[in-house]
């Protein structure tokens, strides 16, 4: 008897968890606003992973990675401006971060009000100019690995784009070369929902090989699980930036074409590869 009874009461709790599985997929990619500012249209992870990503301890964090909802008129920001930033959120003992190697305290920061207070969920405009963007794999964010098996599984994940102020005068490929020309920049994140489909790692790379200016819109969030550089060098496998405030999503991204110093002449990324 008591087997039978143990048996059925772990039926009912599976039946339970498999329900609340099943409504956390079928919930999708909905935002806290009426009007979030997508990129680009309805895209297959939509309907497959939530906002919280995988959720866990990353759940809230992931949640403002995946923010559309920045509305208004951005704020103008600049690589030294979200260096400032940084050194506030290292005065500020409220506010946990670091990967799980960190010595001591290490993210992720639940409490994102600290945060909040900062900046993060603003709608901000960065100028500057792309050193390399690489396609990322499994994250929490983006349900880890759940869809490697699709055909294209890069669709399913994060486009990392390293922006610096002053372009490369030639692609860094030795680790110390990376260290020189992107521990002085900032990192900025074109999620997989809503990616519009001209917005790939190749494509942004064409740019950086043209040394062309970009024009990047799109939420402040901090990264509060890894560490920047130190001393100008990549520490352990964080990736490499003197701060850990981003551009994440990306709303926008428009490369310069003429009069860059100046107003400058703009084109979306989809219609700059268009005339490529």
């Amino acid at each position: 008897m008591f087997a039978t009874h143990s048996s059925f009461r772990f039926a009912v709790v599976a039946s339970a968890l498999a329900l609340t599985s099943t409504y956390t997929v079928a919930q999708g990619f909905t935002e806290s606003c009426n009007t979030p500012a997508f990129p680009g249209p309805t895209v297959a992870i939509d309907s497959r992973c939530s906002v919280q990503g995988a959720g866990g301890t990353e759940a809230e964090q992931n949640q403002a990675k995946n923010n559309f909802c920045a509305l208004g008129s951005p704020s103008r920001s600049s690589i030294p401006a979200l260096t400032a930033l940084q050194a506030q959120v290292e005065q500020n003992r409220a506010i946990n971060f670091g990967d799980k190697d960190n010595p001591g305290v290490h993210g992720p920061a639940t409490n994102r009000a600290p945060l909040k207070a900062l900046g993060e969920g603003k709608l901000v405009q960065l100028k500057a100019f792309v050193v390399a963007a690489s396609q990322e794999g499994g994250e929490t964010v983006n349900c880890g690995t759940t869809f490697d098996h699709e055909p294209n599984k890069d669709l399913f994940h994060d486009i990392h784009i390293s922006l610096v102020a002053v372009p490369p005068s030639a692609t860094p490929t030795t680790p110390e070369e990376k260290d020189a020309s992107e521990c002085p920049g900032i990192v900025s994140e074109m999620i997989p929902h809503h990616r519009p489909p001209e917005w790939t790692a190749a494509n942004v790379n064409k740019v950086a090989a043209k040394h062309l200016m970009v024009r990047v819109t799109g939420q402040l969030f901090f990264d509060s699980s890894h560490v920047p550089c130190a001393h100008g060098k990549e520490v352990r496998t964080n990736p490499r930036r003197t701060s850990l405030w981003e551009i994440h999503p990306i709303y926008k991204f428009d490369v310069c074409t003429a009069n860059c110093n100046a107003a400058g002449s703009w084109l979306p990324l989809a219609q700059w590869v268009k005339q490529q």
